[in-house]
């Protein structure tokens, strides 16, 4: 579903059994689900049909954290938790067909056309070329070279209406993840706790702090989800005042070239002239 095609060395790699055995199972899928497959017999390859529909229901959530960290099963499950676990509510997920599409093509090297909307351009089609999933802490982004702006750009999944894998449309080089400036580029960041702060020495323990600063160092492209996910305060003076503002950053400077630097607090006021 998600690669858009599978062989016998898939499934010998991902449950550790013998070539006559992945044999049988594809075989046995092929019969509970004629419509979904093709075999290419001149790739020796199990190909996704495109009356394919899948067998099983799958958690947005858990597919997501198995194709970003290669562990879990994704599909939903029937065993009760051992615990008990609440969590805050969570935006909208993105609909699997579109995240299956999406990784097909960064399987497969090739481009995506979309229809997308958008805060600022409202809805239109485009094709990019997609490299790698993002989970900003709020939502599902995807890293792409957008080809109707000529640049790298974050895409909301939630945002794409419809995404068509073009395998005929490969990517060029200047297309891939290696020309990505803003992620191939490393900033350090210098966290500490806001001089607003009462006992800082809580601060410290929450972050795990070693003499009152933490040093985390990130991709370019991911530190101002990272800067407004925990609401660090980015002015040159620490000046943003508010009960969310635990942290600040100590050297501003490390921002400069930084892209999506809109999304950290205060960092407008840091701007040189």
């Amino acid at each position: 579903m998600f690669k858009g095609e599978a062989g016998r060395g898939d499934l010998i790699d991902r449950f550790a059994i013998a070539p006559t055995q992945a044999t049988k199972d594809f075989a046995l899928y092929h019969e509970f689900a004629p419509a979904n497959v093709v075999y290419d017999k001149s790739r020796r390859l199990h190909v996704r049909a495109r009356s394919f529909v899948p067998l099983f229901d799958y958690d947005t959530a858990r597919t997501l954290s198995t194709l970003c960290q290669g562990h879990g099963d994704g599909f939903l499950g029937t065993l009760p938790t051992s615990v008990r676990c609440e969590m805050p509510h969570q935006l909208n997920h993105p609909d699997l067909a579109i995240v299956a599409a999406v990784s097909e093509a960064m399987y497969k090297g090739c481009a995506l056309a979309i229809r997308y909307v958008s805060l600022s351009s409202g809805e239109t089609e485009r094709e990019i070329v997609p490299h790698t999933l993002i989970d900003n802490g709020l939502r599902w982004h995807v890293r792409a070279f957008d080809r109707h702006s000529s640049e790298f750009r974050d895409f909301v999944l939630t945002r794409l209406l419809t995404a068509t894998v073009l395998e005929q449309s490969l990517a060029q080089e200047y297309e891939g993840l290696l020309n990505d400036r803003q992620w191939n580029r490393f900033v350090e960041l210098e966290l500490i706790p806001h001089p607003d702060i009462g006992q800082p020495e809580a601060i410290e323990r929450d972050y795990a702090m070693s003499e009152g600063c933490l040093r985390l160092e990130l991709r370019a492209a991911l530190a101002g989800y990272l800067l407004r996910r925990w609401n660090v305060d980015c002015s040159p003076d620490h000046s943003q005042q508010g009960a969310e503002y635990q942290l600040a950053l100590a050297n501003v400077q490390a921002l400069y070239g930084v892209k999506n630097l809109r999304l950290a607090p205060g960092y407008h006021q840091a701007e040189p002239m």
